[in-house]
């Protein structure tokens, strides 16, 4: 959701005079809403009631919404998402489809007005996105160059609205802290996120570590912080915010330390320096950090690496080496680069 505002603030750039409306999920609502490129959000509810009655209902939405606007040139659906629920959506519409050629193609048979465009791996996701706009005469160029944005207004005003809450003085460097994934073997251990804490306090100087997670991830971070210590110069955060406050909570740190998960994407969308570890998955999926101050570190090349698109839960060999051989000192050089700072001393 994040990478898709690159594609959608660089349309409204091209075409100022564009009306851009998204269909997503409660989430992508929380996410879209705010943005002064989107003109509404439809949300598909497809927890609640049918599956085909949410789509019927979202796709009428969508009609009714068109059908209201001055009628001042073509409308089409963007349709970022392969899945067959999104494509019976954008059907639904009765208006021009632009998708892949990897999307599902049973609910457009017999239609005419489609466009397929290839899904060109070498690329990042956000710019992947972005090709959706090429038949409608977005530029490559302009393409490739689109950054995710966020919450203008919330991200604005970060750093002095977030920094108060935070330990120490104003000034003091925030460097986040996100340990968590829904993904098993996309999780750097918990330990050495907490030695990596602790060195990174020793090194930076007037620093303080913030942790950040979800909900889920509250007590995976409570024993980072425990592990760190030093209480007077740790803040966890985990379960504490809301999507609607990391702009401006992201915007406001000087330093993401991540696995590769959503906080690298909220991180480019704000330019926030960035550190992304990559165990079971590589950049090369497309994506990678996007920050103008950004690093991967990763194992390097492993013959099981990468095990599958998301990372499973568990190693299949067993031996984690895709996480295990990311010591802390990598994370740590990395992560002092970003600061100008040199690793001069070893790790304990």
């Amino acid at each position: 959701m994040i990478l898709t505002t690159a594609a959608m603030a660089a349309a409204k750039e091209a075409w100022p005079d564009v009306r851009q409306s998204v269909i997503t999920t409660a989430t992508g609502v929380a996410i879209f809403h705010e943005l002064s490129f989107v003109d509404r959000t439809f949300l598909f509810a497809k927890r609640k009631g049918s599956f085909f009655g949410a789509i019927r209902a979202t796709s009428g939405a969508v009609r009714a919404w068109h059908k209201r606007l001055p009628s001042t040139g073509n409308a089409v659906v963007v349709q970022a998402h392969k899945s067959f629920r999104s494509s019976l959506v954008s059907r639904l519409t009765g208006l021009a489809v632009v998708t892949y050629r990897e999307s599902s193609r049973l609910p457009f048979i017999g239609m005419t007005r489609l466009r397929l465009v290839d899904r060109v791996i070498p690329f990042h996701e956000a710019a992947r996105i972005g090709m959706l706009l090429e038949p409608l005469g977005m530029s490559r160029e302009k393409i490739l160059a689109a950054r995710p944005r966020i919450a203008e207004s919330q991200a604005e005003s970060g750093s002095e609205s977030k920094s108060q809450s935070l330990p120490g003085s104003p000034k003091a460097l925030r460097i986040a802290i996100a340990p968590g994934s829904v993904w098993g073997t996309k999780r750097w251990m918990p330990e050495r996120f907490a030695r990596l804490g602790v060195e990174l306090l020793a090194r930076v100087p007037d620093s303080r570590i913030i942790l950040t997670g979800s909900p889920d991830e509250a007590t995976l971070c409570e024993a980072i912080e425990r592990k760190i210590g030093n209480r007077m110069r740790v803040e966890n955060l985990a379960g504490k915010t809301a999507l609607k406050d990391l702009p401006a909570l992201f915007s406001g740190f000087d330093l993401v330390v991540t696995n590769d998960s959503s906080p690298v994407h909220y991180a480019a969308a704000v330019n926030t320096p960035t550190v992304a570890i990559f165990g079971a998955t590589i950049p090369q999926f497309g994506f990678a950090p996007l920050a103008q101050k950004s690093k991967v570190v990763d194992a390097g090349t492993l013959s099981c690496r990468p095990c599958s698109d998301h990372g499973p839960q568990v190693c299949p060999e067993v031996h984690f080496r895709c996480m295990k051989d990311i010591s802390v000192e990598m994370v740590l050089e990395a992560s002092l680069s970003l600061f100008d700072i040199p690793q001069t001393q070893p790790v304990k």
